[in-house]
């Protein structure tokens, strides 16, 4: 197994990312999980980097890598690749924070549209990350970055992609669910203890939950806000999630409890 997962790629974001249980780690290997601390800055190069290697030597012992997870930009980079981007540069980025201080990301968001519109239709616009970084590689090279793209590398694997369609409704409950049951096993308090020893402004604690919670012990959001508003958000990224791999070429959409379909569907790509 190879995580697909910009979550459960940091190490103690257990509860909050909905790692396997240790003992399923023990019997299955799986790769690319719990690899870095929660104040590391992993970009997508990074990722991509890492899950190659591992799915090369999962091969080069004649097992078959199965790549699991919904992070779609990691997808991305390794079915249709990456170009060679140049590193995050800490100055432009400062600057690029300020300007949101003072102006806010709808400012950041109409000046990549001046510069790039056509990455500018492909990311929302309160994706903080991606409009810094969109901008930071025009400012770096003078050219967009959807340009740049046109020249994507990538390792020629054989893809099976198969899609888990979860009805809308089910989905959303189970989502609900999920959440009330991660604060019962301890969110906050896994939360509180990744505060006390790598700060507030960690980088993974950016992610849906973690950063709920640290407005809720921060004083900015009650319980049942914070509690809600991580039901919303989930909510919402899974709904992106639909959309972002609807647009995958041949990927196949399957009800996740017709097993025999899906073992069919595994044996028939690993005959061929």
């Amino acid at each position: 197994m190879v995580s697909c997962d910009s979550v459960q790629i940091f190490k103690y974001l257990n509860i909050g990312s909905a790692k396997p249980e240790p003992e399923v780690l023990v019997s299955i290997k799986h790769h690319l999980i719990d690899v870095f601390e929660p104040d590391f800055q992993i970009d997508v190069g990074i990722y991509k980097n890492l899950a190659e290697k591992a799915i090369l030597d999962i091969q080069s012992r004649n097992k078959v890598p199965f790549l699991v997870g919904g992070t779609g930009m990691y997808f991305n980079s390794l079915y249709f690749g990456l170009f060679s981007a140049p590193p995050r540069n800490e100055s432009i980025r400062k600057k690029l924070e300020e300007t949101i201080s003072q102006k806010g990301i709808s400012y950041l968001y109409e000046e990549l549209k001046k510069v790039d519109p056509v990455s500018a239709s492909k990311i929302s616009s309160n994706d903080r990350r991606r409009i810094i970084r969109a901008l930071e590689v025009y400012q770096l090279t003078g050219k967009p970055i959807s340009q740049l793209q046109q020249n994507n590398q990538k390792i020629p694997f054989k893809w099976l992609i198969l899609y888990l369609d979860v009805d809308r409704k089910k989905l959303y409950e189970r989502i609900n669910n999920r959440v009330e049951e991660m604060l019962k096993k301890g969110l906050i308090e896994e939360t509180r203890d990744i505060i006390k020893k790598f700060g507030s402004d960690a980088y993974a604690l950016g992610s849906i939950g973690y950063r709920q919670v640290k407005e809720y012990l921060n004083g900015k959001l009650s319980f049942e806000e914070m509690k809600e508003l991580i039901k919303k958000e989930t909510r919402h990224y899974a709904k992106r999630q639909i959309t972002w791999f609807k647009k995958i070429p041949n990927i196949i959409f399957v009800k996740p409890e017709n097993l025999e379909e899906i073992e069919d569907l595994i044996k028939k790509f690993l005959e061929s």
